[in-house]
């Protein structure tokens, strides 16, 4: 499997960043700034990952901080010369399931805007999660579904690809995930994220892991800044059972050095189980 990057594994070291909020009363959208210091710009985020072997990147929106015509095509070039592909936009705002009309058109128009930034930057997909619904919210789950795919239609246009993701209260089980997949007839894909099911995490990964094009291969630690690697490794041999066989797009959401722990978790993530075990 290849190695990528989920950027938000520098959220710390990338500041300060724009995150996408929606204000009720106003019906409208805010952007809210934090204030983490800039270690790390993107241009040197690209070059560096492609200098330290990684195959490609999961970028998280905040971190696109220029969409400029010549700021996406500035992107476009430097991960060429890096040889590091644009594998996903990450998209962390908006409800698809929202019941609220005024906020579901606005959301449409930034989704699409999002989309286009992405085609003219060269990514190859965008991934939107379902939403905070209920998962026993039925309308939701249906809003959810009729959203995605009409944004699907609209990014297969521009050669994108959207993928959802186990992601939030709505697709919060497996069940919910294979149903959403269900339900789009095969026009949204799917992240899968090691952590991200709260109960029975194994058993669930199993049964999402064979629809999956990408993996948050995400890395939890055991409460002293250690990484949990027999959790890490667990998760990885469930992928590779699966059959998948796509990147691993490497997650460090911890305290310490991102790069440090990627590296780690490259290692860990490359080692074949001496004794396999039914999981």
């Amino acid at each position: 499997m290849q190695h990528h990057v989920n950027s938000w594994s520098f959220e710390r070291w990338m500041g300060p960043l724009s995150y996408v909020e929606w204000d009720s009363e106003a019906s409208a959208f805010t952007t809210q700034t934090d204030d983490h210091p800039e270690r790390l710009g993107l241009a040197e985020l690209i070059g560096k990952l492609g200098a330290e072997g990684y195959a490609g990147i999961e970028l998280a929106y905040p971190h696109l901080k220029d969409r400029s015509a010549a700021g996406l095509a500035e992107l476009r070039r430097l991960a060429g010369l890096a040889g590091v592909e644009l594998n996903s936009l990450l998209l962390d705002f908006g409800d698809p399931g929202t019941a609220d009309e005024r906020r579901r058109d606005a959301e449409m128009q930034l989704y699409r805007h999002w989309i286009d930034a992405a085609a003219e930057a060269g990514f190859r997909r965008v991934r939107i999660g379902a939403g905070s619904a209920s998962p026993d919210d039925e309308a939701a789950f249906a809003r959810a579904a009729d959203t995605l795919r009409l944004l699907s239609a609209y990014a297969e246009h521009a050669g994108i690809r959207v993928v959802t993701e186990n992601l939030g209260s709505l697709l919060g089980s497996a069940g919910q995930v294979l149903r959403m997949l269900r339900e789009t007839g095969g026009q949204v894909g799917l992240t899968a994220d090691f952590g991200n099911f709260k109960d029975d995490k194994y058993r669930q990964l199993e049964e999402i892991l064979p629809s999956a094009e990408t993996v948050h291969a995400k890395a939890r630690e055991d409460g002293g800044g250690q990484l949990d690697s027999m959790d890490f490794r667990r998760c990885v041999e469930i992928a590779r059972r699966a059959g998948y066989a796509g990147p691993l797009s490497l997650t460090y959401l911890g305290e310490g050095d991102p790069w440090a722990k990627l590296a780690e978790m490259r290692e860990l993530a490359a080692i074949e189980p001496s004794n396999p075990r039914p999981l």
